[in-house]
């Protein structure tokens, strides 16, 4: 599975292909200390890629990869969801309640964000 898929869904907030990646890499049971750092993309796009390998391992109760801890904040903020940019309680609870490894690096997202339900 390439991680690029992934991230590129999320950056054109599309949340179908984004859960789809996700229940994909569920199915194969993606090991994720095995995912390797990313090489040549900008800040956002490894501020993201971090926080979301970050949110997905903690979910899957396995440790990130190494290199996660080493990508600090996104560039500028960026919002996951077009919604959040127009209402402000949503917004709020994405910057407040959002998940951590997200947050910290200026990538907002609402609490629950990409659990397959």
């Amino acid at each position: 599975m390439d991680l690029s898929d992934l991230v590129q869904a999320l950056l054109r907030r599309d949340a179908l292909a984004a859960r789809q990646w996700v229940a994909d890499a569920g199915r194969r049971s993606i090991v994720w200390t095995d995912v390797p750092r990313p090489v040549g993309w900008t800040g956002l796009e490894l501020a993201v890629a971090a926080g979301v390998v970050e949110l997905l391992a903690s979910r899957a109760d396995q440790m990130a990869p190494p290199w996660t801890a080493t990508v600090s904040e996104a560039p500028t903020p960026v919002y996951l969801v077009r919604a959040a940019e127009t209402m402000p309680r949503l917004r709020r609870l994405c910057e407040t309640e959002g998940p951590e490894p997200l947050r910290w690096r200026h990538v907002f997202a609402p609490p629950e964000f990409l659990t397959i339900a």
